[in-house]
């Protein structure tokens, strides 16, 4: 049958990630070894089971079926106050001009904002390279993607400024330890990023599902949202890093006088949200020191992250470009140019069973002759980060020389 496919959906990329990750599995013997350093996964250690479960009791002992039955659509309401104390606490004031809706993961949060504020042929500045699943919903939404490189220090001033004379529905950043470039941009940044919005009346949608997973480097970098007097800024958060990605929450918080779409739209796209998962997170959120919890986390990533990196200088061509994060999951590593990092990826996962990202498909043109590659440190094993980077140092010597 000739199925009439929305064109937009057609304009959405497959996930290199399964791709990749599925062809380094495929026809796995016994006694192969597969590394997957492709998932943006939390590591399975860092997930707090034992909580999970005793919250879980807890929650059904006191409430029993209504934890069971749908949930409304702008969230628990006792989730929401919990969630502006927890921001509020590392210096994201929510004002009284802002309110939240919950929302599953920011993925759906993403794709909410998409859906109101896109209209077809409208332009969304993005960061280059950028989230994939983000670029993604945003073409789905009918959007002309208009890239803007970044700096080491984040995204640069005069592209970004270059973008909104043009024009935006809005400008998307993930400013904490970005995905793919680990990327952290700069406190001097971040406020001028917030005058160049309120200038050119551009909204901010700022993606922060990283920004907690800091060990090493400065002190905290407070968010865009932090100096929004204006209603621009739209902030994301999810506890899929830091407590489960499977319990599948996140929230959205902006001006008050967007909810009400943004909860039309969770009725439309999910009826509403889970109730097991946050009746568990506001319990997390109550009961939990979240300082001493998110230093866990952080130190777990910290150990495989210096793993990665130390295994990479010892093994690694000596043309592969690439620097030890400060937070997050990701080492992103450019190979020499000229080099394909397409084919040094199928390869990787062909041959040896070692799933890592070529970097394509993060940038908005997907370049072909591109180079970087993305590697995932938080899911793997130390053991099997260390065999990973051992076979994949032996194959940069064949790309590299």
């Amino acid at each position: 049958m000739d199925y009439k496919i929305n064109e937009n959906l057609c304009q959405a990329k497959l996930s290199i990630i399964r791709r990749i990750t599925d062809l380094a599995q495929a026809e796995k013997k016994p006694g192969d070894r597969v590394v997957l350093f492709s998932s943006g996964q939390p590591a399975d250690e860092a997930i707090p089971l034992e909580m999970v479960k005793e919250y879980t009791a807890r929650v059904i002992d006191k409430y029993g079926c209504e934890v069971l039955q749908y949930g409304g659509h702008k969230g628990y309401a006792a989730l929401i106050p919990e969630i502006r104390r927890f921001l509020n606490k590392d210096g994201i004031v929510a004002s009284r001009e802002d309110d939240f809706v919950i929302t599953y993961g920011s993925s759906e949060a993403i794709f909410a904002v998409g859906s109101a504020f896109i209209r077809p042929g409208d332009r969304v500045i993005v960061e280059d390279p950028t989230y994939l699943n983000a670029t993604n919903s945003f073409r789905y939404c009918g959007a002309v993607l208009v890239p803007v490189k970044t700096d080491p220090d984040g995204v640069n001033l005069e592209a970004l400024e270059e973008a909104m004379k043009g024009g935006a529905a809005f400008f998307y950043t993930i400013p904490n330890f970005g995905n793919p470039s680990s990327i952290t941009m700069s406190l001097e940044k971040r406020k001028a990023v917030h005058k160049l919005a309120v200038k050119y009346q551009i909204p901010i949608l700022e993606d922060n599902p990283y920004g907690y997973l800091r060990f090493s480097g400065n002190e905290y970098i407070p968010p865009i949202k932090s100096f929004d007097r204006e209603g621009i800024v739209l902030y994301m958060g999810t506890f899929s890093k830091i407590v489960a990605p499977g319990m599948r929450c996140g929230f959205l918080c902006a001006n008050k006088e967007l909810i009400p779409r943004f909860v039309v739209f969770k009725g439309v796209s999910s009826s509403g949200n889970i109730n097991w998962s946050q009746y568990i997170i506001t319990e997390f959120l109550k009961n939990v020191d979240m300082n001493e919890h998110i230093s866990r986390i952080s130190a777990i990533y910290e150990k495989k992250a210096l793993a990665m990196y130390n295994k990479m200088k010892e093994c690694f061509h000596p043309a592969v470009q690439y620097t030890m994060p400060q937070g997050g999951m990701f080492i992103w590593a450019k190979l020499p140019d000229g080099v394909s990092a397409t084919d040094f990826c199928l390869e990787a996962a062909k041959r040896l069973k070692i799933a890592v990202v070529p970097g394509n498909d993060f940038f908005i043109g997907s370049p072909e002759d591109c180079s970087f590659i993305r590697l995932n440190f938080s899911k793997p094993s130390v053991e099997d980060i260390e065999y990973g980077i051992e076979k994949l140092g032996e194959l940069t010597f064949r790309y590299c020389s």
